[in-house]
């Protein structure tokens, strides 16, 4: 039996989603844990405090207004339970123009990590894209 709901785990995606698509850098920020990492094929990055997620945050945001893409849209493909408190979440995120039209994609797994009011960001660890 599943000890987490997705609904809960949908949600929280939901709500960073538009945090994302409105460019409200302390919301993106708010759904971080404290230091958290980011991993790649070549490299990790710790990520140590909020200014750090609002400046990269901000970075993407511009460039997805200079490719013409207004929302970011999550679906939420497989959650693993990695303990009472902890699940990786794989998050295939729709990038979106003004007419609600796919123009790019991106699948990113979470490890989130239950907290209070719902989940915290402890990972990030994108994927590479098809032929990278």
């Amino acid at each position: 039996m599943e000890s987490y709901d997705s609904d809960d785990v949908q949600a929280f995606l939901t709500t960073f989603g538009v945090a994302v698509s409105t460019g409200d850098l302390d919301a993106i920020a708010e759904a971080y844990a404290f230091p958290a990492l980011t991993v790649r094929q070549g490299s990790s990055e710790i990520v140590p405090d909020p200014d750090t997620v609002r400046d990269a945050a901000r970075d993407a945001a511009r460039g997805h207004r200079e490719r013409g893409l207004v929302a970011a849209a999550p679906y939420l493909d497989d959650v693993e339970e990695v303990g009472d408190a902890l699940l990786w979440a794989r998050v295939r995120w729709s990038y979106r123009d003004e007419n609600a039209n796919e123009k790019e994609s991106r699948t990113v797994r979470y490890l989130l990590r239950r907290a209070r009011d719902g989940f915290e960001v402890c990972v990030v660890v994108p994927e590479a894209p098809d032929g990278a």
